[in-house]
């Protein structure tokens, strides 16, 4: 997009537009990282109203986050908005120093948050071994707060390894460890127990937390409880039920999908193309295009596009069709790229798809592109060859 926009001799109107939702708290998530990155490329080619714009919201974003008391029962959002924000425009040493100070304020002064909330954000200032050493030691000693972010979230990950890096298992370790941590690396015995766990707690809050590793590794009993669970009053345990259930594919979750077509789409669609049969590609598409008409459409789709990955981990054969909507609609450029690959696979990528990959935002999918037409064609030139 910024390569189009860079055709034109005044970017202006192109900028202001970007600034101006930016400028929108409304605008947030998958939709706000895009307007941030087409503006950090020109700042970074000299536009002062593009860099103005970014601290503008950068500022505003985490002078919303001081302000809260306490986090909501949601997915919180507005973490994720600055952490990605901060990440952007840690462009050089000084910028970077006042955004870790920032975080160690934020984290010293509200209870609320602690330093492993921005860890993706160190991931991405450091590397493992001693650069990752050095660049603590290089800020840490320009700043306190910078210091204090750094001694907590090495605090942190020390209790984190020492809570979930040992190999023994029982029942406690089963309860207690992450839900994504444990789902990388559970046998079926650990799953069988963590299910067991789940089913035997009957603290709302953690039986959410038992059941959200079950979002990534199939629920290995019944799902009726899950069932259930998906209509609880307490809502972090409603959303983990949706979740979990996203990736089983059984009768009992067709006629739980098929009865809640009320459901929010990102929720209920999944299940559908889960437990999908002959006849139903009507209603997905239907439920489909209504979800890409909603004012949150393109964040919508892209959480159900994420979710076909899951579905293809545990073993799922998404349809062709499904697949083909996907490449046709999500203007996510990075599941774009897992469906191309997807497709690619069980080669059902044309031609003409794959010259029109050779023009994708995605520079993974051009080069991707790139190499199966050469394949092709060198493929091609020996059939011609052998024939001659």
């Amino acid at each position: 997009m910024h390569e189009l926009v860079s055709c034109y001799p005044d970017a202006a109107p192109f900028r202001d537009a970007l600034t101006a939702a930016l400028a929108r708290k409304s605008i947030w998530g998958w939709r706000l990282l895009q307007i941030e990155e087409l503006l950090i490329y020109m700042a970074d080619g000299g536009d002062g109203e593009a860099e103005k714009a970014l601290w503008d919201r950068y500022e505003q974003t985490y002078l919303r986050l001081r302000a809260r008391k306490r986090l909501p029962d949601h997915y919180f959002y507005l973490i994720d908005d600055f952490e990605f924000l901060a990440i952007d425009l840690c462009r050089n040493e000084e910028d970077t120093l006042r955004i870790l100070s920032d975080i160690g304020r934020l984290i010293l002064e509200n209870p609320i948050y602690d330093a492993l909330d921005f860890e993706h954000l160190h991931s991405h200032l450091t590397e493992w071994g001693r650069k990752r050493t050095a660049v603590r030691r290089k800020y840490a000693k320009k700043d306190g707060y910078a210091a204090h972010f750094f001694a907590e979230l090495e605090r942190l990950q020390k209790e984190r390894e020492a809570l979930y890096g040992g190999s023994t298992e029982n029942n406690e370790q089963i309860r207690q460890r992450s839900p994504f941590l444990f789902s990388k690396n559970a046998d079926s015995e650990a799953l069988r127990l963590r299910a067991e766990a789940y089913l035997n707690e009957t603290d709302a809050e953690k039986r959410a937390e038992l059941l959200r590793a079950f979002w990534w590794r199939r629920f290995p009993l019944e799902p009726d409880p899950i069932i259930n669970d998906a209509t609880a009053a307490h809502e972090p345990l409603r959303d983990a039920a949706w979740e979990a259930l996203g990736i089983i594919r059984s009768p009992k979750v067709r006629a739980f999908a098929l009865s809640s077509l009320e459901a929010e789409a990102d929720k209920l669609i999944p299940l559908l193309i889960m437990n999908c049969e002959d006849g139903d590609r009507g209603l997905i598409e239907k439920l489909l295009a209504e979800a890409l008409e909603d004012k949150d459409g393109d964040d919508i789709i892209h959480s159900i596009g994420l979710n076909l990955n899951y579905q293809r981990d545990v073993g799922f054969k998404v349809p062709a069709w499904i697949l083909h909507w996907f490449y046709e609609t999500n203007r996510c450029s990075n599941c774009r790229e897992d469906i191309v690959r997807e497709l690619g696979r069980r080669r059902l990528l044309s031609d003409e798809m794959l010259r029109e990959c050779l023009y994708d935002s995605n520079d993974d999918i051009r080069k991707y592109a790139e190499k199966r037409l050469e394949k092709q064609a060198a493929a091609d030139g020996r059939y011609a060859n052998e024939n001659e």
